[in-house]
């Protein structure tokens, strides 16, 4: 049995937690990724000075855009951290915020191929990033999700 290669569009996903700033890059360039969607709600950090929006921006050049469209609001981030509401409530609570946002009509989708939305956390697993990635494919068809 031959395998079957289609040229799909792919979205990607990356989280710094845990990343040199070198190995974040070579990942990027490894992956080939044509522009970062930053989706933080807050885009500084003390912590990680390297990874502040700003110096994204200089870093990436042209491959850096904020979208801050497909951030939580401060409210649904609160309540999850402050363990008021679980997991569960959160992805539904961030999924009707997309709906009710429709980020995509402020993007240009032309451009989605090879796109990255990064967050701040390790793994995409309990991430709003995941569930992004997930409502730009349910309303995008034949777009793959990766993971970095």
């Amino acid at each position: 049995m031959g395998y079957f290669y289609t040229d799909m569009t792919k979205i990607f996903t990356i989280g710094f937690s845990g990343k040199t700033p070198e190995a974040f890059l070579d990942v990027l360039n490894a992956a080939r990724i044509s522009c970062v969607w930053d989706i933080r709600q807050w885009r500084t950090s003390t912590y990680v000075p390297y990874y502040n929006g700003d110096n994204l921006a200089k870093v990436l050049s042209n491959r850096y855009e904020y979208h801050p469209e497909f951030a939580p609001t401060s409210d649904i981030l609160a309540a999850y951290k402050d363990k008021k509401i679980t997991w569960a409530e959160y992805e539904k609570m961030y999924r009707e915020l997309l709906q009710k946002r429709n980020p995509l009509q402020k993007c240009d989708i032309s451009k989605l191929d090879r796109i990255c939305l990064l967050c701040t956390e390790k793994s995409a697993i309990q991430c709003h990033r995941r569930l992004a990635a997930e409502y730009i494919t349910a309303q995008l068809p034949d777009i793959e999700i990766v993971h970095l």
